[in-house]
């Protein structure tokens, strides 16, 4: 699998996530799109996605995926995606609390895959470190430096189930 393969698989995982959340805690939310953003990874950290509070965008760096689809299986790989596509889902629904996010983030996944050896269960409750055993590593693209400014890299249709009231 490759970045373009996935980006085309994204809304569909999405669409997963919102039955899911709907399901699980009854809550649904439309009109969400998402942008691709290389954002780094510094000393072993990084930030997996952001949703900025009254916004409608989720942000999804780019970096941890580009080490996911070299060392990991797809199965990882789409669960990473369905983890952080939950997470920040949930904070779109009005959850800004980090932890209160991470318990509901947590609560879901729980629910959804009944397996403790599933991929997205193990991202929920181990976090990232579980498939990147050594984060000592920095990766920063080119240039890097923010400056007010990112390049994104919007997924086509991706909340589709948003465009089916307008048309």
């Amino acid at each position: 699998m490759n970045l373009q393969d996935l980006k085309r698989q994204m809304p569909d995982i999405f669409e997963r996530v919102k039955r899911d959340v709907e399901t699980v805690i009854g809550r649904h939310r439309a009109g969400l799109s998402l942008g691709l953003v290389s954002m780094g990874m510094f000393h072993g950290n990084f930030i997996g996605g952001m949703f900025f509070s009254g916004g409608t965008m989720i942000i999804m760096n780019t970096d941890p995926l580009h080490v996911l689809l070299e060392t990991q299986p797809d199965e990882v790989i789409l669960a990473y995606v369905y983890h952080i596509l939950l997470h920040e889902y949930i904070h779109s629904l009005g959850f800004l609390n980090e932890r209160q996010c991470r318990q509901i983030t947590h609560q879901i996944t729980k629910e959804v895959f009944k397996g403790s050896k599933h991929p997205a269960v193990v991202l929920a409750f181990k976090g990232i470190g579980a498939y990147f055993p050594d984060l000592h590593l920095i990766y920063a693209p080119q240039n890097y430096g923010f400056q007010g400014q990112w390049q994104v890299d919007r997924v086509k249709e991706f909340d589709r189930e948003s465009f089916r009231y307008f048309g």
